[in-house]
Parts: structure tokens; sequence; C-alpha cells
């Protein structure tokens, strides 16, 4: 057999191993520290170790990933890890990464993976339904929320520009194209806007109310404005959770105004789109699907292992003008039952994400995913009452879903920073910073499914902790 390949027995034994490994990182979890003690030498040796030239044992491989590789990683999976919208994922997720990687489909044309692309458009047409897209609806699995927003960005100005997108693009126009966004926009929108061409200075940050949602009467005032001065506004960007509150922005109104000003809406679903399948959020996502594209992240509340985006596409021709090229060397064969991913998104090579999206949803189910989206909002909510409880807190912002903004009352900013800093470098918990009202707050982001009230308190106390040591220094 090439020595590239495992026999049947080595095969067993990898999966030994690995089940082994898994079994017990869950298990020694709760004795870790969030953030690890960096070993530099460690570290070091992975830097300067000379291109390998003789392989090594699997159980000198899996030794060194136990020995080096946990020991100086960040524990994702820590219950009190809590700085971004960066979940732990499910117990699903890694079998089914192993076994998509061993199959090994390239997801772009059908004919090289039938099964995972009968898939891929399942999970789409299981998303389509959560939101009541109607049928002619699109979408494409992606890395991450980043590139869903990029994808339908691009559909979005080649369906302004028409058939000049292909041959001329934007340049040479004499009325550059606007974008409109919350000042809340997650960054991979500006990040987008350059990439397409638009320029920053074309990208109108609308200022938002006290609730961090897009003011709706300076999004009109701005739109027209920048009709009556010369300027093609094209699109508005809405958020179903921001980044910093997790707030959402005024959907069926930015839905009614886009409707009414011949504008493409998207919404940017990555953060929070997903908590609809929580009944108690559903009323106030549902309105998403009137945009005409959507970005979600299964590897947020769906607690898919990193990478799986998705964007969806009110008319998937939009996504097949912008992204179809057939070059001589591929054959693209048409099938009633298949699509040619390639045809839909910016990508040749695609791997199989859509297995865990699907083994997952087909693994724990609608009520399951409820259950855990309810429980990590409802720490969210505890730890937004205690903070307005406690004399010495100040909570910053509405908890809206899942994110507390908080910081100590009586600290200035630097101060409030070494809080933090002392919750990461004494093992206690890991939180982000943010910026809200312009002050410095720490942030909690409820996505670890190991979290607890007893994680939530500790964070709490031990922040009236340092923030009291703060004073008396």
């Amino acid at each position: 057999m090439n020595e590239l390949l495992f026999d049947p027995e080595t095969h067993r034994k990898a999966g030994r191993l690995l089940g082994e490994l898994l079994a017990n990182y869950e298990i020694d979890l709760s004795n870790q520290s969030v953030f690890p003690q960096i070993n530099r030498d460690a570290m070091q040796a992975i830097l300067t170790e000379p291109f390998p030239e003789e392989g090594k044992t699997l159980e000198e491989l899996f030794q060194e990933f136990r020995e080096v590789v946990v020991p100086n990683s960040t524990h994702v999976a820590h219950p009190r890890f809590l700085p971004y919208v960066l979940p732990s994922s499910n117990g699903i997720s890694a079998f089914a990464e192993a076994l998509a990687s061993t199959l090994n489909q390239n997801c772009n044309l059908w004919t090289l993976s039938p099964a995972a692309n009968a898939i891929e458009q399942r999970v789409i047409s299981w998303f389509h339904e959560l939101f009541s897209f109607p049928k002619g609806s699109g979408g494409i699995i992606t890395s991450g929320g980043s590139m869903a927003n990029l994808t339908a960005l691009a559909a979005a100005r080649d369906t302004y520009l028409g058939n000049s997108a292909r041959t001329e693009g934007i340049q040479g126009r004499t009325s550059p194209l606007r974008l409109y966004v919350s000042e809340q926009v997650h960054n991979s929108v500006d990040k987008a806007a350059v990439i397409l061409g638009l320029g920053l200075n074309h990208v109108c940050h609308i200022p938002c109310d006290p609730q961090f949602r897009i003011r709706m009467d300076l999004l009109k005032e701005a739109v027209l404005r920048d009709r009556r001065e010369g300027f093609s506004p094209f699109c508005v960007v809405g958020s179903a959770g921001t980044v910093t509150t997790g707030a959402i922005d005024p959907l069926d109104a930015l839905a009614n105004f886009c409707g009414e000003e011949h504008l493409w809406l998207h919404i940017d679903g990555a953060y929070g789109a997903l908590a609809i399948l929580s009944e108690r959020m559903r009323a106030q996502l549902l309105p998403a699907g009137r945009a005409h594209s959507l970005s979600l992240d299964p590897h947020k509340f769906l607690f898919t292992s990193l990478e799986a985006g998705c964007v969806l596409v009110r008319r998937a021709e939009d996504m097949r003008s912008t992204y179809s090229f057939i070059p001589s060397y591929l054959s693209m064969v048409s099938d009633t039952d298949f699509l040619n991913y390639a045809e839909y998104g910016p990508q040749l090579s695609r791997s199989f994400k859509a297995l865990k999206v699907w083994w997952s949803l087909r693994a724990y189910g609608r009520k399951t995913y409820a259950k855990a989206i309810d429980n990590l909002c409802d720490l969210a909510a505890y730890m937004g009452e205690r903070s307005q409880a406690e004399p010495e807190l100040e909570l910053m912002a509405p908890v809206t879903l899942n994110a507390v903004c908080v910081r100590c009352r009586n600290l200035t900013d630097s101060q409030n920073e070494r809080v933090l800093a002392r919750l990461l470098s004494e093992g206690i918990a890991f939180l982000g910073r943010a910026e809200v009202k312009g002050k410095f707050c720490l942030r909690a982001c409820f996505m670890n499914l190991r979290t607890t009230g007893e994680d939530v308190d500790r964070i709490l106390d031990e922040m009236i902790r340092f923030g009291q040591e703060e004073l008396r220094n």
C-alpha cells in the first residue's frame, strides 16, 4: 500500500486515539485556565522546526498534540470563555469534519459531489423555510459571515449595475455608488466595500438610537440628500445582532423603506439571525426574510465547528449573474436535481462544510436548539440584571440577545482595562473589550454551552473585588 495511505488497522488505531483525546479533553476542561500559560520554548520549537525529511508515527503525532498543542491553545470550550460570538462546538461536529475530510468532496460541481450537493441544497432550503424566503430563492454555504457579506454585496452591486457590471464594473462612473450601514455595523461590511471598489468614503454610517439600532429618519435623510447631490444609493445593510451589543435593527421598517426606494436590502444576520430557532426571538427576526440577501453563521447559534457560514438570496439568478464563469476545462453538466455551486459564489475549491450543518440539525433538532439559545439568553439577562442591581457596576447597553456590556462604575477607562486584564491573567475569565457611549467596558457574549449562573456570579464577584482594589490603589 502507498505510504501516504492508512491500512484498515491504522485507521482503527487513529480513531481510538482521536476518541480518547476528545473524551479526555472534555474531562480536563474545567481544570484548565481559560487562557494558556504559553510555553515560549515549545512555540519556538515549532517556529524553527526544519522541513521534515522523515515522518513521525501516529502515536508520536497524537502525543505531541496532547503535550504541546492543547496546553498552548486558548480553551474556547471553557465555560468562562465569553469574549466573542465564538461558541464551543457541539458534540457531532468533530466527527462530521472527519468524515467530510475522508470523502474529500469538491463542492463546486455536482458531478464531483452529488450527495454533498443534495445535502447543501437541503440545508439552504431549511434556512429559506425558517425565514419564509419565496420560491426561486438561492444560497450557498460559505466560510463565515465575512465571506457571506462579501458574496451578497457583490451581487447587490452587480444587480444595480446591470449588464455593465462585468464589462465596465464601477470604472468611469460619474455617479459613485453609495452603501448605507449603521454605525454599529460589523467591520466585514466596510472591508467588503473596499474589496468591491466602493471606497470607504462611499459607505455612509448612520447613527443609532439609544437601543443601538439604526435610525430610520437619518437613513431616509441620507439617501434623499445623496440622490440630490448626484450619488447613486444602491444598498442598505441592516443587522440582526450587532457585534458589540447584540442589537437588532428595525427589520420591517428597513424592508419597507428599501422597497419604496428600490434599494437592495442586505441583512447581516451572521451573529444573531439563527436565534430565530427560539420562539422568543422568532417575531423579531422573521422580517429578515424580507431582505434581498441574508447572511447566517451556523458556526454561531448552531454551534458547529469553524468554518460554516451561509448567504441566502431572494433571487438565485442574482448570484448566478455575478459568479457564473464557465471555463473550457470545467465540465458544467446540467441536471434538474443538482446545482453547480461554482456558479453561485466566488470559490472554485469548496469543502464539504454542509455535512456538519446537516448532521447538527438532524442530530439535535429545533427543540434542542431553542432550549440552548434560550438558556444562553437567560444567562445574559441574568448578568444584565445583576449588573444593574450592583451599585459598583454599570450596565452600558440593553441586553437584546446574549451580549452584555458592563463596567465598574467608579473606575476610569484605564482602570476598567486593568480589571479586564486581571480576569484573563488570573485565569478567571476571558471577556471581550468594547466601547459603548464613549466609555470602555467589558463585554461578555454567552455562546458557550457549558456556562452556568455560577460562572456569571464568579465573574461579577471578581470584577467587583478587582474594582475595589483599583479604588484603594
